[in-house]
């Protein structure tokens, strides 16, 4: 009976290394290039039976992406139709029915596609105008199209609302290719309802339906996301927004928006993430790179509050808003007592956290937000040398006016620094959209 190919593998691997560790005669560097290179078959065997075996300990072919045996459905019908008081740029809220006093929310895990970056921005648009002004290189905004997962088509997944004291229902169907779970990052829930798959439940395997259900008591900003498989599930994308708004009608703002902060590596010309990477090239505010964030509007003198969330495998955030002081009122743990709070204008959000910051205005004008982590700020096109780069990543703009809606001036004239003349508009883009709703 033949031996099974691994077993060859393991075997040959270890006559290999008793040779490499031997006394050295001749070239070192090229015997063990030759070694390696004649186990090289071996080892595309070893991978080629592994596929026909399975997915060690789940039975199945193991897919990367998708199982093309499990079809999509669509987005459930209440996607997008939320009724809250948060906006979430570039992605929906969730809207919910009504069981007798309990609020049903649904959510597919799915795979998804999806451009982190949109392409080049349009001619006129605030960012066109913009990346002209300061010369930067032609060629850096390829569209960067994306295979990931996320729930109901969107990644980040849609924002859920609810209130302090709701009974809540969340039915979760799974479609991706792997066992998944739902834990609700922040939410002090019966052990049963946290969500580790293995641990607290049954996984939710492939095709199947699994419900959660509990009271919420607390308030703030909290999430959800992926609890089974972690690294590999929500480095592609798994999770959105949980937000607890107060039983009393309390901590209402003019503008209430809220961000979530992912990375992502990505080789050249591929549309899968490596999710073994530690050294991340692509950075996303709701699941967009700029300049394909939405330019954000306020007004002098109204209230504003950010809620930035981090569901990035590896790296904190500072994010950095030009033009104000502000004061961090809360964290995952809910909103922080008025005389704890404290001033900033850049604010570190780690993994797994939650940092909400209030600020008004007092100037008009374009301001800038961004990671201040420098390397996520631009994407992953730069040739080299590098010349000089648009702004792409982490970066959003506020355009601010007065109480009286004038538009800022428009970003100078620099035609000459490299992308011929320009005549800048004075209006800003008509496409920056308001705060009406997610997309």
């Amino acid at each position: 009976m033949q031996e099974p190919i691994a077993s060859r593998f393991k075997d040959s691997m270890q006559r290999l290394m008793n040779r490499v560790a031997g006394p050295v005669q001749g070239n070192p560097g090229r015997r063990l290039f030759l070694a390696l290179a004649a186990l090289a078959p071996l080892g595309a065997a070893v991978r080629a039976e592994a596929g026909k075996q399975g997915h060690a300990g789940h039975g199945g072919p193991l897919f990367p992406w998708r199982n093309p045996a499990i079809a999509l459905t669509p987005p459930p019908p209440l996607t997008g139709k939320g009724t809250g008081q948060v906006y979430t740029p570039h992605i929906p809220t969730l809207g919910h029915e009504t069981d007798g006093g309990v609020k049903v929310f649904r959510l597919t895990a799915q795979p998804v596609e999806r451009l982190l970056l949109d392409g080049p921005p349009a001619p006129g648009s605030l960012w066109e105008r913009w990346h002209t002004a300061k010369g930067a290189m032609h060629g850096m905004d390829i569209p960067k199209k994306v295979k990931i997962w996320g729930f109901n088509g969107s990644v980040p997944g849609p924002a859920i609302e609810v209130v302090q004291g709701d009974r809540v229902r969340i039915v979760v169907k799974n479609e991706l290719p792997e066992p998944t779970s739902v834990h609700w990052h922040g939410l002090e829930v019966p052990n049963g309802q946290d969500g580790v798959g293995g641990l607290t439940q049954k996984p939710i395997m492939p095709g199947e339906t699994y419900t959660y259900e509990f009271t919420v008591h607390q308030t703030g900003t909290f999430m959800y996301h992926s609890s089974f498989n972690e690294k590999k599930q929500v480095g592609m994308g798994l999770g959105g927004f949980f937000i607890i708004h107060p039983a009393d009608g309390s901590r209402r703002v003019a503008r209430d928006i809220a961000i979530l902060l992912q990375e992502w590596f990505f080789l050249p010309g591929n549309e899968y993430v490596d999710v073994t990477s530690t050294d991340p090239n692509w950075f996303t505010m709701n699941g967009k790179a700029a300049p394909s964030t939405e330019v954000l509007t306020a007004v002098v003198g109204e209230k504003v509050r950010l809620r930035f969330a981090n569901l990035s495998n590896l790296h904190s955030h500072p994010i950095h808003l030009h033009g104000v002081t502000w004061r961090v009122t809360g964290t995952e743990g809910g909103p922080i007592p008025e005389s704890a709070q404290w001033p900033g204008n850049t604010v570190d959000v780690p993994p797994g956290a939650v940092r909400d910051v209030e600020f008004s205005f007092t100037n008009p004008g374009y301001w800038h937000m961004h990671c201040h982590k420098l390397h996520h700020v631009v994407n992953a096109h730069a040739p080299v040398p590098m010349g000089v780069m648009p702004m792409g990543g982490m970066t959003m703009l506020f355009d601010v006016r007065d109480g009286h809606g004038a538009a800022p001036a428009a970003p100078p004239d620099q035609g000459h620094m490299g992308h011929g003349a320009h005549s800048a508009p004075a209006a800003p883009d008509k496409n920056h959209g308001g705060h009406g709703g997610g997309q």
